[in-house]
């Protein structure tokens, strides 16, 4: 325990560090991101700030590697793999940052990076529900867990258009990892999400409304491509539940916002890759909501469905299934508020 509060507030500390230094770097060189149609920024913010993050995780991973005993060795050999993809995909979010990537490049690292976890030995082999029952998913195990990994990946992507919006969710996802690892006994699963905890909260001092610097694509690809990985290891996972749900739930909203872009674009006859201003944080904020009120809001709903996971999984008790019932009421309502309805339904030919 008191290495895992060690490698927190290491974390903590590397990240605040870090993130002072790669401002003025990105300031130097500028690599900022510049205000646009579709900005809503009005002037130069720095990018880059996945790589503070990064150097954090790698720093605070070095502390357990020397000082953690022979019971952690598992642990060691999974962040190490989690690490090397999230490497690779740390690497093309730079050059997306500077120089500007294709999308099919972005995926091509993605699933590369993915293959490593999966060759690795990490994967989901089966799916078990909180309420009882499993499935085993046999041969399709490996390409299951590859679409989990990339389409986490870009979600947290997606969602990261509001100052403090994607790490503020990262941040709470990896509490309540935190939180249900320990409640289930599992140190070594705890470990992870303690360091991207600790990093998490020194960057929203720099990155919540007004930010000073962004995660930009380094940042937000990295931290999805982390999360996809924590929720299918092999220490996080409990017997009495599925991992999964824990991201699948506090990652709602940039799920579902994703899902949306993707019917939105294809219905418009547009490719689904190409940006707008349609998402769910912009549509908040045509709402009349303040930048600070959008992102509260979205890290509040995903803070409150996160906890209703950690129920179902702490009790599992077959009414939580009405839980369940209950956010999925809350997306459609906020799908139909939203006026994103309009993209389910059937157009005449002469529209």
């Amino acid at each position: 325990m008191t290495l895992l509060i060690v490698t927190n507030i290491t974390a903590f500390l590397i990240t605040l560090f870090l993130t002072l230094v790669i401002k003025k770097v990105a300031f130097k060189y500028n690599i900022c991101a510049k205000p646009n149609n579709r900005s809503i920024h009005q002037k130069r913010i720095p990018l880059l700030g996945g790589i503070a993050i990064f150097g954090a995780f790698l720093l605070s991973f070095s502390i357990i590697w020397i000082f953690a005993g022979p019971s952690l060795a598992h642990l060691i050999r999974e962040i190490f793999v989690f690490l090397l993809g999230g490497f690779l995909i740390l690497l093309v979010g730079i050059y997306d940052d500077i120089k500007g990537a294709y999308w099919f490049e972005k995926f091509a690292v993605q699933f590369l990076a993915g293959s490593i976890v999966v060759l690795f030995g990490y994967k989901i082999s089966v799916i078990v529900s909180p309420f009882g029952g499993s499935i085993a998913l046999g041969v399709f195990s490996v390409p299951v867990t590859l679409l989990w990994i990339v389409f986490i990946t870009n979600a947290l992507n997606l969602i990261d258009g509001l100052d403090g919006l994607a790490a503020g969710i990262s941040f709470i996802a990896a509490c309540l990892m935190l939180f249900i690892s320990l409640w289930f006994g599992n140190i070594a699963s705890a470990f992870p999400a303690a360091i991207l905890a600790g990093s998490l909260l020194a960057f929203l001092i720099f990155n919540f409304n007004p930010a000073k610097i962004f995660l930009g694509d380094s940042g937000s690809l990295f931290l999805g491509f982390m999360l996809a990985c924590f929720s299918i290891n092999g220490t996080f996972r409990d017997s009495t539940g599925v991992a999964m749900l824990i991201p699948i739930i506090v990652l709602g909203i940039p799920i579902t916002d994703t899902i949306l872009a993707f019917i939105r674009r294809l219905r418009k006859g547009v490719h689904p890759f190409v940006a707008d201003k349609e998402h769910i944080h912009h549509k908040l904020l045509t709402l009349g909501m303040t930048h600070k009120q959008a992102v509260l809001s979205i890290n509040f709903v995903s803070l409150l469905w996160g906890s209703i996971a950690v129920v179902i999984l702490i009790s599992k008790s077959p009414y939580s299934m009405f839980l369940l019932f209950m956010i999925f009421a809350t997306i459609l309502w906020g799908i139909k508020k939203m006026g994103f309805v309009q993209y389910f339904l059937i157009q005449n030919k002469s529209d």
